[in-house]
């Protein structure tokens, strides 16, 4: 019983992560870019007020 629980579980958490990943990825590659830009300014500010 708990092996075709596990099969089962297994197939809906592949269809799960599929799903997701077609629906996140373009928001989460904007997020990404987002926090990127984000950190680089800080990491700038922080490297002009370092050196003031």
């Amino acid at each position: 019983m708990g092996k075709v629980l596990w099969q089962i579980l297994a197939l809906l958490w592949k269809v799960a992560r599929l799903v997701l990943w077609r629906w996140l990825k373009p928001r989460l590659a904007r997020f990404m870019m987002l926090t990127a830009a984000l950190v680089g300014v800080i990491l700038l500010v922080v490297a002009v007020l370092g050196r003031l």
